[in-house]
C-alpha cells in the first residue's frame, strides 16, 4: 500500500467517525489535585493488540477459555481509567499535576497477515481493528481530559501495525497502521487546545519533559536470547546511551514489565501488554503475560519520582463503565445476532 493510499483511507475513516454519535458519558470536570508540589505524569500505552482473540488452556480441566477480545479490551480501558483516577486521588493532597504525557509505544492493533497462522488469532480484519482502535483511544483521551488540564501524546509505531511481512525496521514509517491511527487522532482532536498529539515520522523519537530526555521506540529491533529480552536490551540501550543523551528509555514489545538500569543515571522501562495469558508467549517461551501498563511521575528535579503498575484485569463487579463502544459490532458478533 502506497503513502497516497494510506492518506485516502485515513480521510475516509475520519469522515465516518465524525458521522457517528459519541457514546462516551462525559463526567463533570474534577479538581483532584490540591497539593503544592508541581509535577507531570507519564502514562506508557502499548501492545493493545486490538482485534486479537486470545484463548488459553486451563491445565487442570483441559478446556480453553477466552482471555482477550474487543469486549475485554473495553473493560481493560475502563480499569486503566479507574487506576489513574485512584492514584491521582492518592497523590492529590501533596501534588499538583496538571499535565499528562502519554507515550504510545506501538502494537495498537493485532494485524492480519503478518504470519501464516494469524488468521486463527483474530476476530476481525485490519480495517475494523483500526476503526475500533480509533474509537477506543479517542474515548480514552476524552475521559483523561477530566483528570488533567493538558495532555500531550507522542505516538511511535510497532511491528504489528506494518503492512508487509518483512521486518518492520526496513519499512517506511507511513506504511504502518499505528502511524495512521496517530495521524487520525491528530485530525479528530485538532480543535481541542488542551491536547497536543505528535506522530513522529520515524520508528524512534526522543522527547523532553522538563529538561529530562525520554527515548521512545517499540522495541522490536531488540534481539532476545532464549526468550529473555534482558541481554539484548542492555546491549542495545548502553550503546545508544553512549551516542545520545538519554535519561529514560521507554519501550514495549515484550509483553512483560521490566526496569533495567543502563547506567548510574539512566534506565530502560519496558511496558506490559493488554493480553491476559497470551497463548503465543506461553507456547513459544513458557511465560504467562498479565495486562499491565506503567504510570509514573516526573519533576524538574528527577526524571522519575513515583511509579505504579496499572492492573488492567477486569473486576467481576465493575462500576458503570465510562467507555462504551456498542455501535461497532464485530463480524462475529453480527453473525451471532443473525443466528439468534
Amino acid at each position: 500500500m502506497k503513502k497516497t493510499d494510506i492518506e485516502k483511507v485515513s480521510r475516509a475513516i475520519i469522515d465516518r467517525l465524525k458521522e457517528e454519535k459519541s457514546l462516551v458519558e462525559i463526567p463533570e470536570p474534577r479538581r483532584t489535585f490540591k497539593g503544592k508540589l508541581e509535577e507531570s505524569a507519564i502514562l506508557l500505552l502499548s501492545d493493545l493488540h486490538l482485534g486479537r482473540e486470545n484463548h488459553f488452556i486451563d491445565i487442570e480441566t483441559g478446556r480453553d477459555y477466552l482471555t482477550y477480545n474487543r469486549e475485554i479490551a473495553i473493560k481493560e480501558a475502563n480499569r486503566l481509567l479507574d487506576g489513574v483516577q485512584r492514584i491521582n486521588e492518592l497523590l492529590s493532597r501533596s501534588y499538583k499535576i496538571d499535565k499528562l504525557y502519554i507515550f504510545v509505544l506501538g502494537d495498537l492493533i493485532e494485524g492480519q497477515e503478518l504470519f501464516s497462522e494469524q488468521q486463527l488469532l483474530i476476530e476481525e480484519g485490519i480495517g475494523r481493528q483500526m476503526l475500533f482502535a480509533i474509537r477506543l483511544l479517542s474515548d480514552l483521551i476524552k475521559e483523561l481530559l477530566k483528570e488533567f488540564k493538558e495532555i500531550k501524546i507522542v505516538n511511535v509505531p510497532g511491528n504489528h501495525g506494518r503492512l508487509i511481512k518483512k521486518s518492520y525496521s526496513f519499512e517506511v514509517y507511513y506504511n504502518n497502521i499505528d502511524f495512521l491511527i496517530g495521524k487520525m487522532l491528530q485530525a479528530i482532536f485538532e480543535k481541542e487546545k488542551r491536547i497536543e498529539i505528535q506522530t513522529p515520522e520515524s520508528w524512534f523519537f526522543r522527547t523532553k519533559v522538563y529538561d529530562w530526555q525520554y527515548f521512545l521506540h517499540h522495541g522490536a529491533t531488540i534481539r532476545s536470547w532464549m526468550g529473555i529480552p534482558y541481554y539484548g536490551i542492555v546491549r542495545q540501550s548502553r550503546q545508544r546511551k553512549a551516542e545520545m543523551d538519554i535519561d529514560i528509555e521507554c519501550i514495549g514489545h515484550f509483553h512483560m514489565q521490566l526496569e533495567i538500569p543502563i547506567s548510574s543515571e539512566s534506565l530502560t522501562l519496558v511496558n506490559g501488554c493488554w493480553i491476559e495469558k497470551d497463548s503465543y508467549a506461553w507456547n513459544k517461551y513458557g511465560r504467562l503475560t498479565k495486562p499491565e501498563q506503567i504510570y509514573f511521575g516526573v519533576s524538574p528535579k528527577r526524571p522519575r519520582t513515583w511509579q505504579f503498575a496499572l492492573n488492567l484485569r477486569p473486576k467481576e463487579k465493575q462500576k458503570e463503565p465510562r467507555i462504551k463502544i456498542e455501535s461497532l459490532s464485530s463480524p462475529k458478533e453480527k453473525e451471532n445476532e443473525i443466528k439468534k
